[in-house]
């Protein structure tokens, strides 16, 4: 019988359909099928929710993963407020059966199992898909009514002109004529007070003690001519800047303190994913270590010197810190909670008769982490015996602060590993591959830990001659000085420095080597093989935020953004040119097609085990293509033995350790440098710059500060006036509110009359 006579029966609604005709009803019917499901499950949870008066719609459907809390545990936070947390009890763990205590077949496919650190003194709990979401519920919050929101100022409206100023960077004789102009044209019911510059630099004084200022310190350092040298130390306490944030209402709502491990189930076992930094292994396993009622409080540090002028003359050395217990649009925003400057190091001016030895290498990595430990030292205490903060929500908690990630391009981590560099015997931070093994992408090199090094150290130390110890640091690569980061407890340097897929991918394996590799190809083609490839690249359609490229091939980029969007479309570029028979260059598009599987298994921003285990694939694929490629280019002398070939080896590892490559990316933290490099060229006199740039962040601190206050009590009292007198205690379900936008009650023919022309009513 023809196809187009054939007919068949449909298994999910039972209707008769035309064999050619079944494919496309069956998508539907089975999509419709599940979004029925989906509609009758949050129904049912709607039904429970009306019927059980106060109980909130976190609970959980099954009766035997009903969180119970601990008697000694204190206050719980319920499920609802955290878009969630993961555990760990093996880090190897990767899915959860019967033995954790779940029953498989009562499960549905995409429900969610958590499993809670012990010390949240929580038990797991098993929830449906559609009630899970990260993040946290918004709250109701009832400012402080004691004082004004834009106190110290004597009124808003001059909070907001010191705002507008402060934004606008106005000199002093600006402000003074501004005021002036203001005050004779005062008018209206919103008092204005100033009257000159005075004043408002009186008022921000007042205002810049409402969060942690900067503090200077001197530090002194031996240099190579033994005679003692001073260099400048900015620092903002770390633990009084945290504090700040656990004591803000709208901040504050937003951390989570306790570990978790999340599975999703995928209709036979229950597979562990992770995303945030509390969702992965180093958290969790650092919250191991503190005593029961402790609390982890993980900050991110990134280091990195700073170009203030146009030229580079004039250098900035920021430190910026970030807490690891706040979610990632947060964390990684450009608010309160986001990314702070918390330290100014020195720079050392280089000296054309020492540059280059051992001697000056060493001395300017004593500056560096003498001058870093000033930081460190402000959470060394803490990080030992825990600090108590009456956090926003007058609930006391016992905080341990950790260094859980370093984030740095590799010379900075070679800085905050002291190891000697791309030309030393072991040039990685992390690990131990001999300089002229990494082209060769050894399966696994032993880890360095920071007892292993101190032991080493040691040794060097004990020797009779400084010749011999000498040797002995030159062997392991290492320097004859000790680490900053000693001074934290519960942390090692060595598992905090995180693999960087800026610096490691975009600027660097592809940036400084695959593309230039695929410039001095295309260069030996000629001509018409550069044009067709610029061609192609013209071609590509527009795209939003995809950079278009119309002249690839002519322009010298040093941007990583531009590199990334290079990445994405140059196989598409040079696949009708590199062709099979160019062996070199096919070669080198395979690597380059293997190159961006690999980074598109980095840039993911949720990991399953089974897509680490994929990543980790595609890694060791494109590690083989490129050790072939490297044996075919060894006439062109170009030397593959760079540490940034090795790093992406710790990618996956980082990526189980700490989450997804977004919380450990320096991306967020170089954009800071450009508002840095603003200041200095606009609000400084180019004298004596550290000062007066961090001066100038303060007040902006406060200004956000401030501005969050007036925020919050503008919606506050907006509410108020809504509400008015009704004291209904209204109830959140899932993401629907039932209502309607209309203010006043109308009648259906009002209604009809309105709605004449509207289709809907014909």
């Amino acid at each position: 019988m023809p196809a187009e006579k054939q007919t068949v029966t449909c298994e999910s609604c039972g209707k008769v359909f035309k064999l050619t005709g079944y494919g496309p009803h069956r998508k539907l019917c089975i999509k419709r099928a599940r979004r029925e499901k989906e509609d009758n499950a949050y129904l049912g949870l709607l039904r429970r929710a009306s019927s059980s008066g106060s109980q909130q719609l976190s609970g959980v459907d099954d009766p035997d993963f009903v969180t119970q809390p601990s008697a000694g545990a204190g206050p719980q936070q319920d499920i609802n407020e955290f878009w969630s947390v993961p555990t760990e009890v093996d880090p190897h763990m990767d899915v959860a059966d019967e033995a954790n205590g779940v029953d498989i077949n009562s499960n549905n496919v995409d429900d969610i199992l958590i499993e809670y650190h012990p010390s949240a003194g929580r038990l797991s709990e098993k929830i449906p898909f559609i009630k899970f979401a990260w993040g946290h519920r918004p709250k109701a919050y009832k400012p402080d009514t004691s004082t004004d929101p834009w106190y110290p100022f004597r009124s808003r409206l001059d909070c907001e002109f010191a705002e507008l100023v402060l934004k606008a960077a106005l000199s002093k004789e600006q402000i003074n004529h501004f005021l002036k102009l203001i005050k004779s044209a005062r008018c209206g019911s919103n008092s204005f007070m100033l009257n000159e510059y005075s004043d408002l630099r009186s008022t921000w004084r007042a205002a810049s003690h409402c969060t942690t200022a900067f503090k200077k310190e001197i530090v002194c350092i031996d240099g190579i001519d033994s005679e003692p040298h001073e260099f400048p130390m900015y620092y903002r306490p770390l633990m009084d800047w945290a504090t700040n944030l656990l004591k803000h209402p709208g901040v504050g709502l937003h951390f989570v303190f306790d570990a978790v491990r999340l599975f999703k189930f995928d209709g036979s076992t229950f597979v562990h994913f992770i995303d945030e930094p509390w969702t992965a292994a180093e958290f969790w396993n650092v919250q191991s270590r503190l005593p029961p009622d402790g609390k982890v409080l993980p900050f991110i540090l990134y280091a990195d010197k700073a170009k203030l002028s146009s030229f580079g003359q004039q250098k900035g050395y920021p430190v910026v810190a970030r807490l690891a217990n706040l979610p990632t649009w947060i964390r990684n925003g450009e608010g309160i909670g986001g990314g702070r400057v918390v330290g100014w190091l020195p720079i050392v001016r280089e000296d054309k008769e020492h540059s280059r030895k051992p001697r000056f290498a060493n001395f300017k990595n004593a500056v560096w982490h003498h001058s870093f430990k000033k930081l460190l030292e402000t959470i060394k205490k803490e990080s030992q015996t825990g600090c108590w903060v009456n956090c926003w929500d007058g609930i006391a908690r016992r905080f341990f602060p950790v260094v859980l990630i370093l984030s740095a391009d590799y010379k900075e981590q070679a800085v905050m590993a002291l190891v000697r560099g791309v030309k030393s015997n072991f040039p990685g931070p992390i690990c131990l591959i001999p300089h002229d093994d990494i082209s060769k992408f050894p399966a696994q090199c032993e880890l360095r830990t920071s007892d292993n090094v101190v032991k080493v150290l040691q040794e060097a130390r004990s020797q009779e001659t400084a010749e011999k110890g000498e040797q002995i640091l030159i062997w392991q690569g290492l320097c004859d000085i000790d680490n900053a980061f000693l001074v934290v407890a519960n942390m090692d340097v060595y598992r905090a420095l995180s693999w960087d897929r800026l610096h490691a991918n975009f600027v660097g394996k592809f940036g400084d080597h695959l593309w230039s590799e695929l410039l001095r190809i295309l260069d030996k083609g000629g001509r018409q093989v550069m044009a067709k490839v610029e061609k192609n690249f013209s071609a590509m359609p527009h795209w939003h935020g995809l950079n278009h490229f119309d002249e690839a091939l002519s322009i010298s980029y040093t941007d990583g953004q531009k590199f990334k969007d290079l990445s994405k479309v140059v196989v598409f570029a040079c696949h009708d040119t590199l062709l099979p028979a160019e062996k070199e260059g096919y070669l080198l598009l395979r690597c380059l097609h293997a190159y961006i599987e690999f980074d598109l298994y980095t840039a993911f921003e949720l990991h399953t085990m089974h897509m680490l285990a994929a990543g980790r694939e595609a890694l060791a694929t494109f590690n083989t293509l490129m050790q072939k490629f490297s044996e075919k280019t060894e006439n062109t002398k170009k030397n593959w033995n760079f540490p940034k070939n090795h790093m992406h080896a710790h990618a996956f590892d980082d990526i189980k350790a700490k989450g997804v490559t977004r919380n450990f990316s320096t991306k967020p933290n170089e954009k800071m440098h450009g508002p840095l490099k603003e200041k200095y060229q606009r609000r400084t006199n180019f004298k004596n710059v550290a000062d007066q740039i961090l001066d100038i962040d303060h007040l902006e601190l406060v200004s956000e500060f401030i501005r969050c206050r007036i925020t919050d009590y503008d919606t506050y009292i907006s509410n108020e006036e809504i509400i008015g007198d009704d004291d209904t205690e209204q109830e959140d379900f899932f993401h629907v509110k039932l209502g309607s936008k209309t203010k006043h009650p109308l009648t259906l023919e009002a209604i009809e009359q309105r709605s004449i022309t509207d289709k809907a009513f014909i």
